[in-house]
């Protein structure tokens, strides 16, 4: 079969899970094509302004919860939508006879909400698939009844867009699409990881910056005046304001305090097990990431869409919400350093948390109901 994978790219948090299926959909023979929306409708110059944005609301969370959170109680989605009916039908089109799809999975709504209205506009035997990678939640962007499946992780997730419309009959829950270099990770000792990566053998930190480099470095600040053995590991995108910064608050930390900005690293399955707790900005990849390692999570910014995951992370007892509150991030901090049996009971703790991690399972978990709607239509 043919099958397009659709992403936006605002962040890697929807074009990890599209590039992770399309691993898996062709290992299984199929032919997919990776593309982002605005580029399939020829709407490049809109997705360049919608990632300018994306990155400038980031920076100021309480802005980004004003905007996103109202645009999400809004008709937003529609005006997308229409624009495309009058003005991108013929361009899609053109798209599809280049691309003869037998499917589309999207994993933003901008591919399945609108790409699904035009398909049924034109007629065509197309199913539309949606993934929501807020896992726990969803935007209401994403509803939409014209989808032939929402596909997401959680229960909690499945039953929150059943509540705000989506049919409970199109309505999935499906494996998380864990990258595989994580899911294939051979098991590590906190030592073995630290030794490999030439770290030292002390209570360490992940202090995520995520892959767009927009985190918060107060925490690093705070901590850099502690007395104690601690190791933070600065990692994510880093530019040459952000390594100035950090060089800065390394010059003047503790004896005590190492900290090592390493910038963004392909061996993430690595530094997890290097690290005693992660934190930053929550980040749906990056947390879930933690979560099948089992590696606890201290949040320290929140942005409108994730605000359920905190939840999530707090009802299981793997990490802690501190949201801007940097006094109550570093109480934790000093907390679990200095009590290593307290950090290893909540190892006991994801062991209880009801997600299933496969990208290779929810490929064909895809391809079977590609294959049941072809026999029915």
């Amino acid at each position: 079969m043919k099958i397009l994978c659709l992403y936006v790219l605002s962040g890697n948090g929807h074009l990890v899970p599209a590039r992770t299926m399309k691993i898996e959909l062709e290992k299984l023979g199929h032919e997919v094509r990776l593309e982002q929306v605005f580029d399939v409708l020829k709407m490049q110059l809109i997705g360049k302004l919608n990632r300018i944005i994306w990155r400038e609301m980031l920076r100021h969370s309480k802005t980004e919860e004003m905007i996103v959170g109202g645009a999400d109680h809004s008709n937003a989605i529609s005006f997308l939508t229409n624009f495309c009916l009058r003005h991108r039908m013929k361009t899609l089109k053109a798209y599809l006879d280049d691309f003869p799809c037998d499917a589309i999975f999207a994993t933003h709504p901008y591919g399945s909400t609108i790409l699904s209205e035009m398909i049924k506009v034109m007629g065509l035997s197309i199913p539309v698939y949606y993934y929501a990678t807020d896992v726990f939640f969803s935007p209401s962007s994403a509803i939409s009844n014209n989808l032939r499946k929402l596909y997401i992780p959680t229960e909690e997730g499945k039953e929150w867009v059943i509540s705000i419309g989506q049919d409970r009959d199109k309505s999935e829950i499906c494996p998380f699409p864990l990258q595989q270099n994580v899911k294939d990770s051979p098991r590590m000792s906190k030592n073995e990881a630290r030794t490999k990566l030439g770290l030292d053998d002390v209570f360490t930190v992940q202090l995520n910056m995520g892959g767009e480099g927009l985190g918060s470095l107060a925490l690093l600040d705070a901590l850099a005046k502690k007395d104690y053995e601690i190791q933070i590991l600065v990692i994510g995108s880093i530019d040459k304001k952000m390594q100035k910064k950090v060089e800065s608050i390394k010059r003047t930390a503790g004896k005590n305090v190492r900290i090592i900005p390493t910038g963004f690293v392909k061996n993430v399955n690595e530094y997890l097990f290097a690290s005693d707790i992660v934190a930053g900005r929550l980040g749906i990849n990056t947390i879930l990431e933690a979560f099948y390692l089992k590696r606890p999570f201290l949040v320290t910014e929140l942005v409108y869409s994730v605000k359920p995951a905190a939840q999530y992370i707090e009802k299981y007892g793997v990490g802690w919400n501190c949201n801007q509150d940097v006094p109550s991030q570093v109480k934790v901090i000093d907390t679990y350093a200095k009590d290593a049996e307290k950090l290893a009971k909540m190892d006991d703790n994801f062991g209880k948390i009801p997600i299933t991690y496969d990208a290779g399972l929810f490929a064909k978990q895809l391809v079977k109901d590609i294959e049941e709607y072809k026999k029915n239509t």
